[in-house]
């Protein structure tokens, strides 16, 4: 059956604005168009070079500075129906099957542009499906879409449109959760390398962080013996991997009394020994400021600082002030395990922030380990922007000799002015 699509926009680039698709990158930014030339309804487009070659054919949305997000590069696009859907879908699961460990039932099952399928995310928990949609484009497609996602998981017996995002909003798209199949309800039951959570639908993200399920697992490895510290620990999923592993003691702050009761139920559902756990309600950064014990591991998992361009220099001082508190909360030979998820924080400033905050704290440390989301939250090759999630391991060896504060200086004289605030 084909999508019922009215017709299509014709979109024509100015002069030598097609290198970046022409590469493969998914978007098409609307002060690339030349041209354009359809329905503002449509929900697909095609678009050509300045000389007339096709480019690509990709989700419309007239609403959106990133007017067109690519299905497919090239001429002769295939039909985008739900048979189309479903040969993305086939490829997305047989990923899933490759990297997502035993005794596990939560996942993303398609990751947007990771996937091939720009805007569209659908996470898992048991047998309930949560599917976010953020394009116009898309949004018209749904009703294939949704075919081919009961028909590529028929055991799936609930599926829940989470409409309440920003980004669906600005497309004008309806805002409310919407029940695509099955009974509503409110939390769904899944496991997580064997330990038992509870995802609380229609709440942040899709209900659960499963991006950080790798490095709940490497903090796991880390905790055994040691004492921690799980900061914005949300329903405490890094605490609970701590205890299992054998850690001499969990404190989690939390500011949410909703979530830290979430949380103490996940911990007894698994039988963890709740006596090694304690819960902080507190807001992180006047906790940090007070708090005196240091632990032989600290996780720092903050939500987004950083919601728009405009406020990266504000954000980056806030991720440093932030760090700066942690690193003096980890014992001479400790960890840190620390992360940023907003997307105008990239790799490289995130690290110089981590070098300012390690200087300010008057600590010697050294990055370990390159931190990232889980590989069921695949980054298309030619998709940057996608890389949202990014975090290090990091070694604290201990307070700095005051010998190389000379060294320091000139170190800080080249810091990035949008972390040192100059």
């Amino acid at each position: 059956m084909s999508t019922k699509v009215a017709a299509r926009v014709q979109i024509v680039l100015k002069p030598g604005r097609d290198k970046a698709l022409r590469q493969g990158h998914p978007w098409l930014f609307s002060g690339a168009i030349a041209e354009e030339n359809g329905p503002a309804t449509a929900a697909l487009a095609t678009v050509r070079a300045a000389d007339g070659r096709e480019i690509g054919t990709g989700l419309y949305s007239r609403r959106s500075q990133i007017r067109v997000r690519l299905l497919h590069h090239g001429p002769a696009p295939p039909v985008i129906d739900r048979s189309f859907f479903a040969r993305r879908l086939v490829t997305a699961l047989r990923l899933r099957a490759a990297v997502v460990p035993a005794e596990t039932t939560g996942m993303r099952l398609i990751n947007t542009e990771g996937d091939g399928l720009p805007a569209w995310t659908v996470d898992r928990y048991g047998d309930v499906l949560v599917s976010q949609i953020t394009c116009a484009g898309l949004e018209q497609l749904a009703t294939e879409a949704f075919v081919a996602l009961t028909h590529a998981v028929p055991e799936a017996t609930t599926i829940l449109a989470a409409n309440h995002v920003r980004a669906r909003r600005r497309e004008g798209l309806e805002h409310s959760d919407r029940w695509r199949a099955g009974a509503p309800c409110e939390n769904a039951s899944f496991t997580e390398c064997g330990l038992r959570f509870s995802a609380e639908l229609g709440g942040q993200k899709t209900g659960f962080y499963l991006d950080q399920r790798e490095n709940r697992r490497r903090a796991a490895e880390l905790a055994r013996g040691r004492t921690v510290l799980d900061l914005f620990a949300h329903t405490g999923a890094f605490s609970a991997h701590a205890l299992r592993a054998g850690a001499e003691r969990v404190v989690a702050v939390e500011s949410s009394p909703r979530l830290i009761a979430r949380g103490s139920q996940d911990l007894a559902t698994n039988g963890l020994a709740i006596e090694r756990m304690t819960w902080t309600r507190a807001n992180v950064f006047e906790d940090l400021r007070e708090r005196q014990e240091r632990y032989g591991l600290v996780i720092c998992d903050p939500p987004s600082l950083v919601e728009k361009r405009s406020d990266q220099r504000s954000g980056a001082r806030a991720y440093k002030d932030l760090n700066r508190l942690a690193f003096n909360r980890v014992e001479d030979g400790g960890f840190l395990l620390t992360f940023s998820c907003s997307g105008g924080i990239d790799n490289k400033l995130f690290r110089q922030i981590l070098f300012a905050a390690a200087d300010e704290a008057g600590v010697e440390a050294s990055l370990l380990t390159p931190l990232a989301a889980a590989p069921d939250h695949p980054v298309a090759i030619t998709h940057p922007q996608g890389e949202y999630l990014k975090g290090w391991l990091i070694y604290v060896w201990g307070s700095r000799d005051r010998s190389w504060s000379g060294h320091t200086k000139v170190l800080r004289a080249n810091a990035d002015p949008r972390v040192s605030g100059r």
